[in-house]
């Protein structure tokens, strides 16, 4: 019992003098932001650096759905820097739906005394594309109901008229 409170103890005092890097990021709702299908909107992440020696920053992210303002190959962090911004512009899809869109952000350098370790930092959020509220949108397939319906109707009162006019016409005896 002695023993794994020592080594308790050790990890702790090795643990005060830990630094790494950290990223924060703007907030979502739930992890997800919500856009007009095809709009776009900016989305930031703050990388910090508490130790006491500059480190590179390299940072790698979704093509597809966003891209970085003022993108470099490599972020340079000085030391106790606290926030270098990067901004990213979130494009949603055409398409409504839920898709997913991330980022990485990794050291090119280990930092720091001890123990060389490459950190490396990833976060996704959701990216949710939706209808314009200010727009109608008409599903196709209540269209194609419609026009089933429209043609019965037009099936029904054809035949009615082709019955009265049948009748309309007088008869020849012989």
């Amino acid at each position: 019992m002695k023993g794994i409170i020592f080594l308790f103890l050790v990890f702790l005092t090795i643990a005060i003098n830990a630094n790494a890097i950290s990223v924060a990021s703007d907030y979502l709702v739930n992890g997800t932001m919500e856009l007009i299908a095809g709009d776009s909107k900016l989305y930031g992440i703050r990388l910090q650096n508490p130790s006491d020696e500059s480190t590179g920053i390299k940072l790698d992210y979704d093509s597809t759905f966003m891209k970085a303002v003022d993108y470099k190959e490599v972020y340079a962090l000085a030391p106790k820097e606290t926030g270098l911004s990067i901004f990213f512009n979130v494009t949603a899809p055409k398409q409504p739906g839920t898709y997913v869109a991330g980022y990485t952000v990794s050291e090119v350098e280990p930092s720091g005394e001890g123990l060389p370790i490459r950190l490396k930092i990833s976060k996704t959020f959701n990216l949710k594309a939706i209808e314009d509220p200010n727009k109608v949108y008409v599903n196709q397939k209540y269209v194609i109901y419609a026009v089933m319906v429209l043609a019965f109707l037009f099936y029904v009162f054809k035949s009615k008229n082709s019955n009265k006019s049948a009748r309309s016409k007088p008869r020849k005896f012989i």
